[in-house]
């Protein structure tokens, strides 16, 4: 093999000799093909005999039709079991839509395990601008589950998703590995990419990045050693993390228009704002909510704004729509960035949906797991569904939270679908992650962003007096948000405390409110102290994050339906009077811990045409532009 490895890689090396300064001409293609490879699931691991080029008489039943609000459509992976792809389409149902890598379906059908579940928890969000960079830390999944695109991806290749159970996780690692070194190029997927097999293609990357000097966030290894007492032979854990390094890779050119400046170009808005001169971006120490307001001045003071048209300034390919931004998408857009005080046309949209990315990236709870769970069992019923509290929720790991490697019995309650047979599962997003020992990846960002997304912030705390017994000193105090940490800082000398103060204790103020700390002090010193107020505990927090899921961008959502985590609306009206509805129930107090943000939304009937017409005006034709084939 050693003389064809030569050759291949000189033909692999001239193909991106034009591009060798763009990662993505080689990583991304890897990944690309890696993304839609169905042999890493676990039916062709039971069904295969250990062949890793197997060529699978019957697929996995899951995967010979596509589910849609539309009815079933003809399954792209008919006769193989699962890939990334398939929850994640793009081109592949055109008789119905292009998609910006999500699907069609309400939640998307997974392959049968032996553990009753049919369907993914969610419906799938899509890709594209999934991996934006932004300034509030990552999270992905609707829950925030995943810190990083690898945990993700890792998680998924071995998980539920694919087939394989809790249990099985050393084995699809494995499989997986195994499906990487012996693959030997003669299946379908690989003639699509040239031919190559996986050494192969994995070898002539790295002949392309060590010529070309290309900096990556993975190493590339000698998949092909599989002697263990080869000092060449490397570990299964490395090779996946190079499988997902290079998914991520391709993920991260999943992006909407752009022009060379970074700034998005492709829908009517885009162009709206081109057209007259207006800023698309926020600017240096500009938050983005504070760019959408001065964006909303800038526009209210157009004295003749410049409309966009169709053809003259486009014209849809994957959208049965016109090209345009009018004076009904303007009246849109100001409906939605309006954020107080409009009789009937307040959207608040921007308070959760800011530009030009459309989303915060964060967290909140709009009412959606309410809506289905009342659907099903009853108006009122989601606002008396028993939740554990935090200390029950941690020593009853399997009754409450999802299935992991470490807690494979684990039930999932609160992952689950709610059901007219089950009244206590449903699915509370955030709260399934939040302190979750099982999860340790995102527990560091959502300390970072929980100010940002409870509801309330807390008053000052009052010291109301200080005493000295013996060598200890007690002061006390009031005013606290009772359930909230406060940090006890102490410095000896105040003329250096600025930066002299050492954190000496972390407390919680009680359920008045109320706090008392005691310190033992060495005699004849002095010491200073001061009182910070950190953010609530994991006790108080927990109640917080029910039904908090992270906000979608609402960039293409013409190629995006059905909607909601619950995937419960087909269209942006319904979604839109889904909104009025249950603003109106915030307002009321009747939506259990209800975004701060849902009840600023007020607007009436008159104001739903307008604002979906700007929301369409945010649509592009997306294209799943392939990479060069290996």
């Amino acid at each position: 093999m050693k003389p064809i490895i030569l050759i291949l890689l000189w033909s692999l090396t001239a193909a991106f000799r034009a591009r060798a300064d763009d990662d993505a001409a080689g990583s991304a293609n890897i990944g690309e093909r890696l993304f839609l490879e169905t042999r890493f699931a676990q039916f062709f691991f039971t069904n295969s005999g250990g062949n890793a080029n197997f060529i699978l008489t019957n697929g996995d039943p899951v995967m010979s039709t596509t589910a849609s609000i539309y009815g079933p459509l003809p399954g792209p992976f008919a006769g193989q079991s699962m890939n990334c792809r398939a929850c994640h389409l793009v081109e592949e149902q055109e008789n119905v839509g292009n998609r910006t890598y999500a699907d069609f379906a309400q939640r998307s059908p997974i392959p049968a395990n032996g553990d009753g579940r049919v369907q993914t928890p969610r419906n799938a969000i899509d890709l594209v601008n999934s991996l934006l960079p932004h300034s509030t830390p990552l999270f992905l999944h609707y829950d925030g589950q995943f810190a990083t695109p690898q945990d993700l991806i890792i998680a998924t290749l071995t998980g539920r998703n694919f087939g394989w159970k809790p249990t099985e996780y050393a084995t699809a690692l494995s499989h997986i590995v195994h499906i990487i070194r012996a693959d030997d190029g003669t299946g379908g997927l690989a003639q699509q990419y040239g031919g190559w097999s996986y050494a192969q293609a994995f070898a002539g990357l790295q002949q392309i990045e060590s010529q070309y000097r290309v900096t990556t966030n993975y190493i590339l290894y000698d998949v092909s050693v599989t002697n263990t007492a080869d000092p060449n032979y490397v570990s299964d854990d490395l090779i996946v993390a190079d499988v997902a390094a290079l998914i991520q890779a391709y993920l991260e050119t999943l992006v909407f228009s752009q022009d060379a400046t970074g700034q998005f170009n492709g829908s009517p808005y885009d162009v709206f704002l081109i057209k007259n001169g207006l800023p698309r971006t926020p600017q240096a120490n500009e938050t983005p909510l504070q760019y959408s307001q001065r964006l909303l001045q800038l526009i209210m003071n157009l004295s003749n704004p410049q409309f966009v048209s169709d053809p003259a300034d486009g014209h849809f390919a994957t959208h049965d729509q016109l090209y345009q931004f009018g004076p009904t998408e303007l009246a849109g857009l100001k409906i939605f960035f309006t954020t107080t005080g409009v009789q009937g046309a307040t959207g608040n949209c921007v308070a959760c949906h800011t530009p030009p990315d459309f989303t915060d990236f964060l967290f909140h709870n709009t009412g959606a797991a309410q809506e289905e769970y009342d659907s099903i069992h009853g108006a009122g019923s989601f606002m008396n569904l028993y939740v554990p509290d935090f200390f029950t929720r941690q020593t009853n790991y399997d009754a409450y939270l999802p299935p992991t490697p470490n807690h494979p019995n684990a039930l999932g309650t609160f992952i689950t679908p709610p059901n007219v047979a089950q009244p206590g599962q449903v699915d509370l997003g955030l709260w399934n992650v939040f302190s979750n020992p099982d999860f340790p990846g995102p527990q560091a960002g959502i300390q970072t962003i929980l100010p940002q997304i409870v509801p309330t912030q807390p008053p000052p705390p009052k010291i109301s007096g200080a005493t000295t017994i013996g060598n200890d000193f007690i002061f006390t105090g009031t005013n606290g948000t009772p359930g909230w940490n406060y940090y006890v800082l102490a410095s000896t000398n105040l003329l250096l405390s600025r930066t002299n103060w050492s954190m000496i204790a972390t407390n919680t103020f009680d359920s008045f409110g109320d706090f008392s700390f005691t310190n033992t002090t060495q005699p004849n010193t002095q010491e200073f102290y001061q009182l910070l107020v950190g953010g609530p505990s994991a006790e108080t927090a927990l109640p917080l994050t029910i039904a908090l899921f992270k906000t979608p961008n609402l960039r293409d959502l013409g190629s995006s339906e059905p909607y909601l985590h619950t995937g419960r609306m087909d269209t942006i009206e319904e979604v839109l009077t889904f909104y009025q509805n249950f603003s109106s129930l915030a307002r009321a107090a009747a939506v259990r811990n209800a975004a701060p943000q849902l009840s600023g939304i007020s607007f009436d009937g008159a104001s739903v045409a307008p604002v979906a017409a700007f929301l369409r005006a945010l649509n592009e034709d997306y294209f799943d532009v392939p990479c060069p084939c290996l």
